[in-house]
């Protein structure tokens, strides 16, 4: 450590130098920095739903809609003009495709008229609005509890993106309606409002609550804002990097700089903590950078290597999403962590005074209470998490949707909300069947008709949108009962098919011999997904079933399979690490204790909070195991090096606890309170991450100081 400090002290003015460079170049990086709002980034890399959804798209085009639905209490000639207002606007969009709403230009009753808010002038507006209710599901007017609601459902094509969302908006704002807007895209694209305000609002944030946990520590700012400084420097060359690099942030690496200043920290805080001791002992700055990377220097490399195995073995998980969180994540630890050795050690060849002023009073020391429970008690505590997880762990589910990505408080969530009230569903299931015929005939009109039926009779079915219930509509409104022939019906394919916009053009495919049925369901879980499916699959063995949320489900069933390889994979890499820094087999494996039982806890407290075990809450547990393994090999090293010191294993357990346990409860503590910034989040999948993360720490501290003490307690001599 001698000619590492001899070295920082001898070319300071150089490192300085190369550290504003650094920076200056990561600053210019962020501005690079694109995002990724796509959610087929949550399915697996190879899924037949996605195949079966490209396939989709070669026979009907791009599938993507987006539907507004407009509120309003009567129908007049002021309002069809407001109507038809906004209609002439959508249809005015670059990104779109066509337009079908309740104002088109022109509309066919009996005869065809002109300008809507012109034309309705002399009709009765009863008979306008019989005949739009007529229509069933396909009407763009719907009444509601004396309410009337006007959809429009604006079809776009594959560059239709965040700013045509924000023009949707701005053209409803215009008018004084309640409005609401839903569909894949939609959801899809207001991401990104989040994404920046996460990015914006979180980390500097996360950064005010552990430089106020840390302070609580450290006694004196200085050495508090150094403990935190090489995770922010850390978290500003990551994002730079991922600038220049060409990447995307999606709502997953939104979350990364987070985890970089949380779990970056932790090395900075030992560093300054320990550095501040031998101060206290009155030695030069040198003198305490030698004897401080002497004593943490070895546990720092290690603790860097398994926080990031945590996030590496998540690279076991079969989706770009995940890759990209594991892969920013472990290169931001890593940059925290040569930070720190960078850093830190430049600042304090200056003359800084880390000292507080004044010995500060503590009037919580955790430690006292965690020393009071070492022995039996530490193994009833570990006894009560086993026992109560193996209870609790088969109440967990596997659910993950893209509604469940936000909270009910976001506008996302209450629109999709109302238009499930009044449309009977906002995200809808593509039924495709593939006909032997043509489909416009009456066999395949009876065929289709008895597969809806089997749909609508399932609970979990609000409502199917059937091509052939339009054709039978029409019909109705000159005669009665059925379409009695191939002619009759292949007459009113064509008078509805005349329209370039009719909603018959992405139902149909006469040349590919494909009906595609829009399925709306009560939920998205993956039970009633399956369920839609099989019932599909059995009654016609010709028909395929996707959709976005097919997609997610698809890397729903397989979570938990892949999440126990990547929780095998990270406890592999992690006992390796352990045996060749601690050079003892015991140790290593003892050290290891408190982290499986850690993630037996998680998986017990899954199943009885009912938050579900996906894509989002999955890497938890291999985060967990990368950063609370940090507390065991922090203990376990200062207890090996205070054992070769004094022979005396109880003095070397005392020592040890008394040297590292503030340090590690503050860790624990500032990473847990750190990360509850994400529960300021718009997305619940960031406020189950900060709930799985305090769970995770607190069981981690606790097991490993009070669970390490007793156990190395056994031991003679080390």
């Amino acid at each position: 450590m001698n000619k590492y400090t001899s070295f920082i002290f001898k070319y300071k003015k150089h490192l300085i130098i190369l550290f504003f460079v650094l920076n200056i170049v990561s600053l210019i990086g962020i501005t690079r920095i694109k995002l990724n709002t796509d959610f087929s980034m949550f399915s697996p890399d190879e899924s037949i739903y996605q195949d079966k959804l490209d396939e989709l798209e070669e026979v009907f085009g791009e599938l993507n809609q987006i539907v507004v639905l407009v509120e309003h209490d009567q129908i007049d000639s002021s309002t069809l003009s407001d109507l038809r207002s906004i209609q002439e606007s959508l249809e005015l969009m670059d990104n779109k495709v066509y337009v079908q709403g309740v104002a088109p230009e022109t509309i066919k009753m009996n005869t065809e008229f002109g300008p809507v808010d012109v034309a309705f002038q002399d009709v009765s507006w009863s008979s306008l609005i019989s005949y739009y209710i007529a229509f069933g599901e396909f009407s763009p007017l719907i009444k509601k509890d004396e309410i009337y609601y006007s959809t429009f459902t604006v079809f776009i094509n594959s560059e239709f993106g965040k700013d045509d969302v924000g023009e949707i908006e701005d053209i409803l704002n215009e008018f004084s309606y309640s409005s609401y807007v839903s569909g894949d895209a939609y959801n899809q694209n207001k991401i990104s409002d989040y994404i920046i305000k996460i990015l914006l609002i979180l980390p500097p944030l996360t950064i005010l609550t552990i430089l106020l946990v840390f302070r609580w520590q450290m006694g004196a700012f200085k050495p508090t804002f150094m403990s935190i400084l090489p995770a922010a420097v850390g978290s500003l060359w990551t994002f730079g990097m991922i600038g220049w690099i060409g990447n995307a942030v999606s709502i997953l690496t939104a979350i990364v700089p987070i985890f970089i200043i949380v779990i970056g920290s932790a090395d900075g805080l030992h560093f300054m903590s320990h550095f501040q001791d031998s101060k206290k002992e009155g030695k030069d700055n040198r003198t305490s950078l030698n004897e401080t990377l002497k004593l943490v220097g070895i546990p720092m490399i290690v603790t860097t290597l398994t926080s990031m195995a945590g996030f590496i073995s998540l690279l076991s998980m079969n989706t770009d999403s995940i890759w990209d969180l594991a892969i920013f994540s472990a290169v931001g630890i890593l940059f925290a962590g040569l930070a720190t050795w960078y850093v830190l050690p430049l600042l304090l060849t200056k003359n800084i005074n880390v000292l507080p002023k004044h010995e500060s009073i503590k009037s919580l020391d955790l430690s006292i209470y965690l020393r009071k429970i070492w022995g039996i008690p530490s193994l009833v505590i570990i006894l009560i998490i086993i026992v109560g997880s193996f209870f609790t762990y088969t109440n967990i589910n596997n659910e993950f949707n893209m509604l469940m990505v936000y909270k009910d408080s976001t506008i996302v969530s209450s629109n999709a909300e109302k238009i499930q009230e009044v449309n009977g569903g906002s995200i809808p299931i593509y039924v495709t069947v593939k006909l032997d015929d043509s489909p416009i005939t009456i066999d395949s009109l009876n065929e289709i008709n008895s597969l809806v039926t089997e749909l609508e009779e399932l609970d979990e079915v609000s409502k199917v949108v059937n091509p052939y219930k339009l054709m039978d509509i029409v019909y109705n409104l000159s005669a009665t009962g059925n379409i009695p022939n191939d002619t009759i019906l292949n007459m009113i394919y064509n008078n509805i098919a005349s329209d370039p916009n009719s909603t018959i053009h992405n139902l149909i495919s006469v040349e590919n011999s494909v009906v595609r049925l829009l399925v709306f369901s009560e939920n998205l879980d993956n039970d009633t997904l399956l369920l839609i499916e099989d019932t599909a699959i059995e009654f016609n063995d010709s028909a395929s079933v996707t959709g976005v949320q097919y997609l997610m489900m698809d890397l729903n069933v397989n979570i938990g399979e892949m999440q126990l390889y990547s929780i095998f994979l990270a406890l592999s890499i992690v006992l390796g690490m352990l045996i060749i820094t601690l050079r003892s087999f015991k140790i290593a494996v003892f050290s290891l204790l408190p982290i499986v039982i850690t993630v037996i806890a998680l998986y017990g407290f899954l199943g009885a909070s009912g938050i579900p075990l996906n894509i989002t809450t999955v890497i938890i547990f291999s985060i967990t195991i990368g950063v609370g393994i940090d507390y065991a090999v922090h203990f376990s090293s200062v207890y090996k090096h205070y054992l070769k010191e004094t022979n005396d294993n109880k003095i070397a357990i005392e020592k040890a606890y008394g040297n590292s346990s503030r340090p590690i409860i503050t860790n624990a503590l500032g990473i847990s309170l750190g990360l509850s910034i994400l529960m300021l989040s718009p997305l619940t999948i960031h406020f189950n991450v900060s709930v799985l993360m305090w769970v995770s720490m607190i069981v981690s501290v606790v097991i490993t100081l009070t669970l390490l003490p007793t156990i190395f307690g056994f031991r003679k001599k080390g």
